[in-house]
């Protein structure tokens, strides 16, 4: 089958930080698999000044084989291209915020830059895979059968509350096109169909390479010298990390080493972290790196909230922290309490740290059934796509 496939993150992103989340994860695994023959990534849209902001890598790996005024199509492999497209916006992102991405997808330019990219190859796509919330109306234009996996719901995020009416429209309109809704919660499925009621909508729960993260890895040299035993957290600052459970334990476990390995996306929660003696934060690493920290952890900790600031997620973490062999402490939510039977579930922040202790006490044997891994999350995605594929001939 020939896939067009929309992450929601940048491409760029995607290469310079590694294949770390959901949408990437599911696109190197499409890539590899031999039921797809060809898998055309459309990269979002993005401007210099983006480019130069953020401090981006401005070239896309692999060899340019078409161009068309903004547009380019890179063969990153075999059968493996991405298509990518500078937008002439200048400021449109800093002024407009997130309603640019919205207005970006539907850039004529962009759409005949696209539509001349497919004739180059000279294939005929078969299904598109959308990943990203801001493509709506760039897969409803494109008039093809489309899959859209809504796996987080961005209009439970805080920072996204100023557009709220926007995710809403862009939602509606998925719902009445694509075929076949897919996410990682069952609470986004309950949500979906209470608020949108697409066609219908499959639960693909997120995964892991449990092999890559079985095996062991040297310490990383700004581990070493941390006292164990290190309490780690490997995973995004946002609205979800719970700074009252986290504190608490950091104030009750003075012997023990709380380490931080990630992004910090909400500098307002940051903020709030207490910065004690015991605590140490590695900054960001790039997925590569990134596993040899968690494999390096004593325990695994994820203090996520559970109020009405969850929204539906599914912790990636979670599957990692278990397939590296550690013990796991956190929450109800992020998908953790359907993994109770091998997970330590806190309901407050004490248990939370009473937990610390009994889990670092268990020597537990863990051994994550393949259906948690990467591999079979992309089988239960293309038997989807094949499914919306067969329907539409």
């Amino acid at each position: 089958m020939n896939i067009v496939c929309i992450p929601y993150h940048d491409w760029r992103k995607i290469e310079t930080e590694g294949f770390r989340t959901r949408d990437s994860h599911i696109i190197s695994h499409l890539a590899g698999n031999k039921a797809v023959n060809n898998l055309i990534i459309v990269n979002r849209p993005i401007t210099i000044f983006e480019l130069l902001i953020k401090k981006k890598n401005k070239k896309i790996s692999g060899e340019k084989v078409f161009s068309y005024k903004s547009g380019a199509l890179y063969k990153i492999k075999n059968n493996m291209y991405v298509f990518d497209f500078f937008s002439g916006d200048f400021l449109g992102p800093v002024l407009n915020g997130k309603k640019w991405f919205f207005n970006s997808f539907e850039n004529k330019e962009f759409i005949e830059a696209y539509n001349k990219a497919i004739a180059f190859l000279g294939i005929t796509v078969d299904v598109v895979y959308n990943q990203n919330i801001f493509a709506s109306l760039f897969v409803k234009k494109l008039s093809l059968p489309s899959v859209f996996d809504a796996w987080d719901n961005f209009i439970l995020f805080p920072q996204n509350k100023k557009f709220e009416g926007l995710f809403f429209n862009a939602y509606a309109e998925l719902a009445k096109y694509a075929e076949v809704w897919t996410t990682n919660s069952v609470k986004n499925i309950d949500y979906y169909q209470k608020h949108y009621a697409p066609k219908e909508c499959v639960l693909i729960k997120n995964g892991v390479d449990i092999e890559r993260f079985a095996k062991k890895y040297p310490v990383p040299s700004d581990l070493k010298n941390i006292p164990s035993p290190i309490i780690g957290f490997g995973g995004k600052i946002t609205h979800l990390f719970n700074y009252d459970f986290f504190n608490y334990a950091v104030t009750q476990h003075p012997d023990k080493s709380f380490v931080i390995v990630g992004q910090i996306l909400d500098k307002s929660v940051f903020k709030q972290i207490n910065k004690a003696k015991n605590v140490y934060y590695l900054g960001d690493k790039p997925y590569d790196q990134y596993v040899s920290y968690i494999t390096n952890f004593n325990l695994g900790i994820i203090p996520y909230v559970t109020d009405h600031l969850e929204h539906g997620a599914d912790s990636i973490k979670m599957y990692e922290y278990l397939a590296s062999g550690l013990n796991v402490v956190g929450t109800s939510g992020a998908g953790m309490a359907d993994m109770s039977s091998l997970i330590y579930i806190s309901t407050n922040k004490q248990n939370f740290s009473d937990n610390i202790n009994n889990a670092l006490k268990q020597n537990k044997e863990i051994e994550l059934p393949e259906f948690h891994s990467w591999e079979y999350k992309t089988t239960e995605t293309l038997d989807v796509l094949t499914k919306v594929i067969s329907k539409n001939k």
